[in-house]
């Protein structure tokens, strides 16, 4: 059952320091994890800042670093643009180490659910290089499947140049 069981006698009005108050709180507490499992709740997982995300497309960078979001305090979902600095990059690419980029977040470890219910999920945490004003990507190439609600927002290209739309 959900609830917890009903003491038998009314509970005394507590000070807010008293030791029958902190007793409580610490009992509910350790509860507190099984009673959420048992009623299926999920953590959402998202891009925050200090995420490495992998670079999917030919613009000569390997690994970025998320830095700051499109949408200020939100964390990061598929289909955001972020910002980021390049962690590790190809020698002679079209950005090297300590760049900062924008980019679009393609793939999602964490669970994303859809408007219709359905919930997809990737192996690995992706993003593909973008101009600074968003306007089209740098690389010319990207590689692996990408997420469907890229072409909902402004990323069509990205979704062309993929393999896959998932």
């Amino acid at each position: 059952s959900l609830f917890l069981p009903e003491d038998p006698a009314p509970a005394p009005r507590l000070s807010p320091f008293s030791d029958t108050m902190w007793a409580t709180l610490s009992s509910l507490a350790q509860r507190l994890p099984s009673v959420m499992h048992c009623a299926g709740a999920r953590r959402n997982m998202s891009i925050h800042k200090m995420t490495r995300l992998r670079v999917v497309d030919n613009s000569g960078a390997k690994e970025i670093q998320c830095i700051g979001h499109d949408r200020n305090k939100a964390p990061g979902r598929l289909g955001d643009a972020i910002r980021a600095v390049v962690k590790s990059a190809k020698s002679g690419g079209r950005v090297s180490k300590k760049d900062i980029v924008a980019a679009v977040i393609v793939r999602m470890k964490g669970r994303h659910t859809r408007a219709d219910g359905t919930e997809v999920r990737f192996q690995d945490n992706a993003a593909v290089l973008m101009k600074r004003d968003l306007s089209g990507p740098i690389g010319t190439r990207v590689q692996g499947p990408v997420a469907r609600e890229l072409r909902a927002g402004r990323f069509m290209k990205i979704v062309m140049m993929a393999s896959r739309s998932v």
